[in-house]
């Protein structure tokens, strides 16, 4: 009995030795998925042409009028800065508070700096045959909107890219409110200057 176990036990081990020893032959077909897990399917690559559609995109636009979710910007002076005419809003259509105008200070130094200059007067980049517009001139100071500067910051203006992917909507107004301040930090007035308790003698003299 134990020789007839013995036996049934080695000719289990060599069969799996031989087994284990099949290295197997290629096969050309694919192999069998039991749970495909939409490994294939029936798709489209990017920019891949679609014989289904007349013109083969395979990419379809959007119908028209289609809005993305939390995209409904009805407010055109605040998410545009421009009123329902198309014209630059005078003022700017947030609250100023300490926070708003440190946080468009932070924003500023990340966007606006490199070219600005701290003061926003394009003192950085004037060597190098860049010559930005001042935002200390008398142009910007005196003749852009706080409408039209956002703008410039949403959407770009000549050289300068825009910033509409980088800031958020109401940082682009706090940099604006920033550059208010810094306007007024470099051309202040003597009621300026007494509505801080500064004496004027002592600057001057």
């Amino acid at each position: 009995m134990f020789v007839r176990y013995n036996s049934k036990l080695i000719l289990f081990v060599m069969a799996g030795a031989f087994l284990g020893a099949c290295q197997g032959q290629p096969f050309e077909e694919p192999p069998i998925t039991i749970q495909s897990n939409m490994y294939w399917q029936e798709k489209f690559e990017v920019q891949e042409p679609n014989p289904f559609f007349a013109d083969h995109r395979s990419d379809r636009r959007p119908p028209e009028g289609t809005i993305a979710r939390g995209h409904l910007e009805t407010d055109t002076e605040y998410y545009h800065g421009v009123d329902e005419d198309g014209n630059f809003v005078e003022d700017n259509p947030v609250e100023l508070s300490r926070a708003f105008l440190e946080r468009g200070k932070e924003q500023f130094e990340i966007y606006c700096t490199p070219c600005h200059g701290s003061l926003g007067d394009g003192g950085v980049v004037q060597d190098f045959g860049m010559a930005p517009m001042s935002l200390q001139s008398e142009v910007v100071r005196d003749a852009y909107t706080d409408g039209q500067i956002y703008s410039a910051i949403r959407n770009g203006v000549r050289t300068m890219p825009d910033y509409r992917y980088q800031t958020s909507v109401e940082d682009r107004w706090a940099i604006v409110a920033y550059v208010r301040a810094l306007q007024r930090s470099q051309h202040a007035t003597e009621d300026d200057l007494r509505s801080l308790d500064i004496d004027i003698t002592e600057i001057t003299e």
